[in-house]
């Protein structure tokens, strides 16, 4: 059985079964039984993604990355790893041969790296969105190194440089590697702090309708005001996501 290319799937509970109980629907139950109650005894929780290879096989050493590396970070961050390695494993298949991930080499990454950003024929990733994708690679294939799934990272690696003199070994060097693919152009972030009294005179003027002596105004006509305002400072106090928060 083949399907086409990799691809991303999400664990659901409840799921739609067909009207009809077919020899293979009956021959699933009997191996698996009730599917909610095998996800909760495996501990899967709602919505953690999974990957099927275009031979339609389910790779527990692949998938486990998920259910262990990742299994504490936010949902969308799962998802973005998940869809950055489908289109890595996409281009090993189709691009080089069927190539597995576990065999990928140095080469296949400079080929990879040639069709994503270069090739005229290729998506032409944005510099942000292909150094996004260089760190989730990197991130899988240390994590199956220590996993000991794969001999060596394909992604190439260079010395990181030491931004303080105290960091550096006696060789000038930090002892730490980190992706040479990353293309260095992206915009750099700009990390910017916002004292109290600052973040309460926007949120009262910005968000509760009130002048800069924090007066209410007549001319204001927010609807929502105080729950908006609370809304933020949960988030101030929490620094939860805003999809973590609206849950």
């Amino acid at each position: 059985m083949s399907i086409t290319g990799w691809r991303v799937h999400f664990a659901r509970r409840d799921p739609a079964w067909p009207r009809e109980v077919s020899p293979c629907i009956r021959e699933f139950s009997a191996l698996f039984g009730d599917l909610d109650q095998r996800l909760d005894d495996l501990g899967v929780p709602e919505g953690q993604p999974f990957l099927i290879s275009p031979s339609a096989e389910y790779d527990v050493a692949l998938n486990r990355y998920f259910s262990v590396w990742l299994a504490s970070s936010p949902w969308n961050t799962q998802a973005a790893h998940a869809r950055d390695l489908r289109t890595y494993f996409d281009f090993l298949w189709f691009g080089r041969g069927r190539c597995d991930w576990r065999d990928a080499s140095t080469d296949d990454r400079a080929a990879y790296e040639w069709w994503r950003r270069r090739d005229d024929f290729g998506p032409r990733v944005e510099d942000t969105s292909w150094d996004r994708e260089v760190s989730t690679v990197n991130q899988f294939y240390l994590w199956a190194i220590e996993w000991d799934l794969v001999r060596a990272n394909p992604v190439r690696q260079r010395a990181a440089a030491a931004w303080s003199p105290w960091r550096r070994g006696a060789d000038g060097s930090t002892g730490r590697q980190v992706p040479a693919e990353a293309s260095h152009t992206g915009p750099r972030r700009e990390v910017k702090w916002l004292p109290p009294r600052s973040y309460r005179l926007w949120r009262n003027v910005g968000l509760s309708g009130f002048d800069a002596n924090e007066m209410p105004r007549r001319a204001f006509r927010g609807r929502w005001a105080a729950r908006n305002a609370a809304y933020a400072d949960s988030m101030i106090r929490t620094g939860l996501r805003l999809c973590e928060h609206s849950r």
